[in-house]
């Protein structure tokens, strides 16, 4: 039934408990409380049904909501939850049927009017130059961190960005610029920007959608050509580097980029003990799998609780690999990158027969996790299927030896690359 407020402080007063509407003026609440729907619903009401395209947004006031997926789990979010700040179940189609479970007060508001009131300026999204498709599986956004709102807003609105850390972008550019010609030296001058590097490979495929996509860097760059990836990664260094973000930030963006470096050369090093893998692909792997942590990174100062490095750790670790997994495949990368992102925090992996590209990976995040400041607890290695199909599970063998060394050596042989 419809419970209107009449009052206005107590209208705006409800509407500035959510986070993403904080930073609106007096004029622009106001007319969200004259337009917002006002409801009030008794235990087993359905107020949102699996695959609703209603335009409304639903935001939870007071109470408990039971949200339920096509593949029967479930979940409960509570008006105190941290998810209960945004709208509950804002993708459309929705993803959820939305039942409450306790009596509850609610509001209903248009989308548009909360896209028309967003303010954007303090956060460095730009439009793509190509065109960028919906996945088709989303992650659980009514049980996330608010920051995972933004990310699926802007995925919805089709400028979702991948930011790449300043410093290093910007050498980048440079080191490319002094190689010339030489494809080879070319291709791994770019993988040390992960950002950069998957900016070319997409353009690469976008440029022949309909030949299968570059395996590699080096593939990527035959198919643009010197000059236009040159052109490509200047003008994403100039567009979308990190910039204005706190200390926090960016000492997890300059993290990420040295475990992503380490984790690509021990994923290339295992590659090639066996005749059967591809080092490009394997690298690839490595250096792409955790792209989802500056996607994230880009929109953590909207956050004053990320502010904290325990917290942001927490949030990234949490969402990296789903998220990496559903923006690999929304940017039509390889099919093995994103089942093998998909499976990247899955220490227990198995399966029959050989070792897989999935098997490089897991060694590969291992080792790299393993050298950073801060790290989780990481299971023994005669404890993960995929140490025991390379005969890593046993110690100081001639492999375990040069991943190792290759891991150690990464930052700095990429630091190599780069010198003027």
């Amino acid at each position: 039934m419809n419970m209107p407020l009449t009052d206005p402080s107590s209208i705006n007063a409800a509407l500035k408990q959510f986070e993403h509407l904080t930073s609106f003026d007096a004029v622009t609440l106001e007319r969200v409380a004259r337009d917002a729907d006002v409801r009030e619903a008794r235990p087993g009401t359905r107020l949102i049904e699996l695959g609703s395209t209603d335009s409304r947004q639903l935001l939870l006031l007071d109470g408990e909501l039971e949200l339920t997926a096509s593949d029967g789990a479930a979940h409960v979010v509570r008006h105190r939850d941290i998810a209960a700040r945004g709208p509950i179940s804002r993708l459309r189609p929705s993803r959820y049927q939305v039942v409450a479970r306790s009596r509850v007060r609610y509001l209903f508001v248009e989308q548009a009017l909360l896209d028309a009131s967003r303010n954007d300026d303090a956060c460095v999204v730009v439009e793509e130059s190509y065109s960028v498709s919906e996945p088709n599986e989303l992650l659980d956004d009514s049980a996330c961190h608010p920051l995972i709102y933004d990310v699926f807003n802007d995925i919805n609105l089709g400028r979702v960005v991948v930011p790449s850390g300043a410093d290093v972008a910007v050498r980048v550019g440079r080191a490319l610029l002094r190689h010339g010609n030489d494809i080879d030296r070319f291709g791994d001058t770019l993988m040390v920007c992960p950002a950069l590097t998957l900016k070319a490979l997409r353009m690469a495929h976008a440029l022949n959608p309909q030949r299968s996509g570059p395996r590699n860097v080096r593939d990527a760059v035959r198919q643009l050509g010197v000059d236009e990836t040159y052109a490509l990664s200047v003008n994403c260094v100039l567009r979308e580097t990190l910039r204005h973000s706190s200390p926090t930030v960016h000492k997890r963006m300059a993290a990420w980029w040295r475990y992503s470096m380490r984790a690509a050369a021990v994923a290339q090093t295992l590659a090639r003990s066996r005749e059967r893998f591809d080092p490009g692909t394997a690298a690839l792997l490595g250096l792409l799998h955790a792209i989802a942590e500056p996607v994230m990174l880009s929109y953590a100062d909207r956050h004053p609780d990320l502010g904290d490095e325990a917290a942001l750790d927490h949030l990234l670790r949490s969402n990296r690999a789903e998220l990496g997994r559903i923006l690999l495949t929304m940017w039509q990368m390889p099919r093995l990158l994103t089942e093998a992102t998909a499976q990247s925090d899955n220490w227990s992996y198995d399966h029959p027969g050989d070792a897989d590209y999935t098997d490089i990976l897991l060694i590969a995040h291992w080792h790299a996790t393993l050298a950073c400041s801060t790290r989780p607890r990481l299971p023994p290695v005669n404890e993960i299927p995929a140490f025991r199909r390379f005969g890593l599970h046993a110690q100081s063998t001639d492999l375990g030896m040069r991943i190792a060394a290759a891991g150690g050596s990464a930052v700095e042989r990429a630091e190599t690359l780069l010198e003027d």
